[in-house]
């Protein structure tokens, strides 16, 4: 073995069997944290490490090879498409994500949860762990918080996991860029911000346009209009070619840059449906997704789609 691949191994065995932390490999090795996290992805990439999530919701489908291929994705795992509501895809596509995180978090991991229907349903399906994990949940974006019964899904699935939240009390969407600069000097707000930059596993939803000139404002709204927007993750638009669009509007958004997606160890995005195909296509391009979540036939869409 070289020492090359040794080294590989190495790492692989103290994170994935001794669930070390990125940061204790790194002590341990005498490495940086960002080695660490460039290893491992080349451990996936080389073989060194195999994921397998075993769940009777599994489908097989050569979709899932295809977009892993064009898209040189680290996993694509596939729901079947049952019949029936678009809720139902939704739930079964919840299921499996669920799955892939917990596969993913382990003891001093700092994991990043968005929001949207999809996230909320993979809270939905995670059952309670039998042994707590010592992770750090934080939301990805500003505008997370409930006074009612129905708690935030960044929190719920701390709460299955019997990890430790990290809340974020501010908006997500702000009324200009002074606000946000005024905010994220908080100091509330800046250690989830500092927790961003040390993210292990990113879960979010991948969303089709939702905007209006209600929410955004008439010259945002027609600005995305112009530049013919498809999608957004964690409130940043993107065009069909996977270009996130609308600077002016990142000037106002409070959440974890959709760009440095591509940096996070296990970046998941998950979304399903008719309506999601364009979306999806939109987001594999920018790079943003490294670990795909949906079901078969949004799957086998997004490859047509991409092939036309």
């Amino acid at each position: 073995m070289s020492a090359d691949r040794d080294l590989l191994v190495q790492v692989s065995r103290l994170y994935y069997e001794l669930g070390e932390t990125q940061n204790a490999v790194a002590d341990r090795l005498g490495l940086t944290r960002p080695q660490v996290s460039r290893l491992l992805k080349r451990a996936r990439a080389e073989g060194v490490v195999e994921i397998r999530i075993i769940d009777r919701d599994t489908a097989v489908s050569p979709a899932a090879d295809e977009l892993a291929a064009r898209f040189s994705l680290d996993a694509v795992h596939l729901a079947p498409t049952p019949a029936g509501p678009e809720d139902l895809t939704r739930r079964i596509v919840g299921r499996l994500a669920a799955q892939v995180l917990r596969a993913n978090v382990r003891d001093g991991g700092i994991v990043g949860i968005g929001d949207g229907a999809s996230v909320a349903a993979v809270a939905d399906a995670l059952e309670d762990a039998v042994t707590p994990v010592r992770a750090t949940v934080v939301p990805l974006a500003g505008g997370y918080w409930s006074t009612g019964p129905d708690r935030d899904p960044f929190r719920r699935i701390a709460d299955a996991f019997g990890a430790q939240p990290h809340g974020l009390m501010a908006p997500g969407l702000l009324d200009d860029a002074q606000t946000k600069r005024a905010l994220e000097g908080h100091a509330g707000v800046r250690a989830v911000i500092d927790l961003w930059g040390r993210l292990d596993v990113a879960l979010f939803g991948i969303g089709g346009p939702s905007w209006g000139v209600t929410s955004l404002g008439a010259d945002v709204a027609h600005e995305l209009d112009d530049a013919s927007a498809v999608g957004e993750i964690l409130i940043a638009p993107f065009d069909i070619h996977g270009a996130f669009i609308c600077p002016s509007l990142r000037e106002r958004v409070l959440a974890f840059d959709a760009r440095a997606l591509r940096d996070v160890p296990v970046a998941v995005g998950v979304g399903a449906g008719e309506r999601k195909v364009q979306p999806i296509l939109g987001a594999l391009r920018s790079g943003a997704v490294r670990t795909l979540v949906t079901d078969v036939a949004t799957a086998e869409a997004v490859v047509a789609m991409d092939a036309a």
